[in-house]
This record gives C-alpha cells, structure tokens and sequence, in this order.
C-alpha cells in the first residue's frame, strides 16, 4: 500500500490545472518610427469566450498618430465583436461586427467583397470588420470532394451603419460556395446589393509541392469592370519564402493608381544563422508608369516576445508617378512590437 501510494504522489497532478480555459487573449503593442517625423503607436487586444455552443470573438484597437510640425490623431476601434452560435456539427450563425478574410492573395484580395481593402505596403494589418449576419454550413467527405462549406452573408448599410463599406442606404448579400476538390481550395462568390452594381468572383489555391504553392483571384462586376491577381509562394531548401503576385486593375482600385502591379516578397529566416533573425526584401511595382516602392529590411526576436524591425524605403519614379510622387522618397521605418 505504501509504495502504490508513493507511486500515485509521484504520478500526482491537478486536473483544474490542465483543465481548458473558457477564455483566450492575445495581442500586441506597437511602436512605429517613420524617418524621426512620423510617430505610430498601436495597441491590440484579441478576446474570446466559450460559452455551451456559444463563442464570443472581440479585437479592440487604439491608435496614435503624430506628424511633425503637422498633425496628431488618436482613435479607439472595435474592430471585431460577434458571437458565433454552433447551431451543431454542421451549421454556424454569426451576428455582429467581423472581418471576413476572403481570398487567397497575400498582397490583395479582388474577390474580399465585404472586406476593407488590403495595405500592400503592411498587408498583415488587422483590419475593421463590418456588421453583418453570416450563416455557415460545413461539411466532410471522404470523396475527391474532401470539403464543402456555404456562407450566406447580410450586410445592411445606410448613413449611420457600415456607411464606411456604402454610404446609402442598401442591402447588401454575399453568397459564399467552398470546395475542397483534388486537394485544390476553391471559392466562388456572389455579391448582390439593391443599391449598386453585382459582383461575381472565384479563387483558387493548390500546392504542387509540400514547398510551392500557386493561387490565384477574379472578381467582375455587372458594370463590366473586373481586376484579377496571380501570384504563387515558394519555400527553399534554405528557407527563403518568395511571395510573388501580379495583380491587374480594369479600372482604378484603391489603394491602387494604376492598372497592372507587380508584387514581391523575399524573406529569408535565420540568414547566417543568426538565430531569431529575418532579412527581408519587399518590391511592389506599377507597370504602367514604371514607378515602384522597394524596401529591404531586418528584424530580430527577442526571448521576451519583443521583435524589432528595422527597414529602408525608397519610393522611385518620374514626378508624375504613383511612387515617384511621394512626398518621402526615402526613409528609415522602425518597428518596435511586444506580443503577448
């Protein structure tokens, strides 16, 4: 008795300890420096709660912005604040204000509909959702058709809700269809609103290797305006990540001047095996007026969930042009973030 008690206190542990939290947080705070003139701070806080087969998903935001001798703003956003209901294995209702993430590029998404367009100079910036009620079926099958998933989204806009997505009055619906067909992701859109143009859209994302992946967007509207982006990503033996996209505009889309982009990303972990470093290249070019923004930058991770990143910017092209116009031609931009 005495030894399997000895046993037991050695093989002793608190289930409350390991015990799965109802609750989960993350986010991060963030310092920017732009060329000594331009001041950023950024704060982030992501929050979930489980309750039975209810989900409370939150991003609270703030941020502070000051330009020298010019200008300062600060601003508090609820960027995110749904509650998800898992009505049972195979359907979800969502209702409240969400970001949807739709579209495989990393640049840009033509086919985010209901999404605040992209930063293509900082595409992984959270972004402001909108309110909207998302209905979600899921289900798996054990065919060449491994998944199919059905999102029916209402977003309702007028001058004092989502008046930022259309300012007017307006029903707007998003039709959904997802497959999983030959390993080969698959969405394919449909946009109605009362008060504007419809919008139709697919995309597509296959890896042809464990290490090469290709993906690929169209989006048209009714008015006969379309935009499409291809790109692919690429892993080497020596982990260099190549992100690489074009991206084509019928008509002037914002954040975008032009017509036709070229859009790179080179990241190389580790470079000389200096450990918890990242050495990166990022180049976006307009094709049209030949001008282009480039940047070349290094971050190192800290132990303490601080990362710093250190990048130099160069805006070039005639004076007229998207880039060359800008009025920093170049600058250093420092970033200081601690996630926790």
């Amino acid at each position: 008795m005495l030894i399997a008690t000895l046993f037991c206190d050695d093989y002793d542990f608190d289930m409350d300890a390991i015990e799965q939290k109802p609750y989960s947080y993350n986010g991060y705070i963030k310092t920017e420096n732009k060329n000594e003139k331009y001041l950023h701070l950024e704060t982030l806080l992501d929050v979930s709660y489980n309750y039975e087969f209810l989900k409370l998903n939150s991003s609270l935001s703030f941020d502070y912005e000051y330009i020298k001798d010019k200008t300062s703003d600060e601003k508090f956003s609820i960027d995110e604040l749904f509650v998800d209901a898992k009505l049972n294995q195979n359907h979800t209702l969502s209702v409240g204000k969400e970001s949807l993430k739709w579209g495989k590029g990393y640049f840009f998404n033509p086919i985010a509909f209901f999404d605040r367009a992209k930063d293509p100079s900082d595409p992984t910036l959270s972004r402001e959702g909108f309110v909207m009620t998302k209905y979600n079926y899921n289900k798996s099958l054990n065919t060449n058709l491994k998944n199919i998933s059905f999102d029916a989204v209402y977003l309702p806009s007028n001058h004092s809700l989502n008046d930022e997505f259309l300012n007017k009055d307006a029903n707007n619906i998003a039709l959904k269809l997802y497959l999983l067909l030959y390993d080969t992701d698959i969405d394919i859109i449909y946009n109605y609103s009362d008060n504007g143009y419809e919008k139709m859209g697919i995309d597509f994302s296959k890896n042809l290797q464990t290490n090469f992946e290709i993906h690929g967007e169209y989006a048209k509207t009714t008015s006969g305006d379309f935009n499409y982006l291809f790109g692919i990503r690429y892993l080497t033996d020596s982990e260099l990540t190549i992100i690489s996209e074009y991206l084509y505009n019928s008509k002037q889309t914002l954040p975008f001047l032009g017509k036709d982009y070229l859009l790179n990303l080179f990241t190389q972990k580790e470079p000389f095996d200096i450990l918890y470093s990242t050495i990166y290249y990022k180049n976006i070019s307009n094709l049209q007026d030949a001008s282009m923004q480039n940047k070349i930058g290094f971050s190192y991770s800290f132990i303490n969930d601080v990362e710093l990143d250190i990048s130099y910017n160069i805006n070039s092209g005639d004076a007229k042009s998207e880039y060359g116009s800008k009025g920093l031609k170049s600058f250093v931009w420092v970033k200081v973030v601690h996630s926790f």
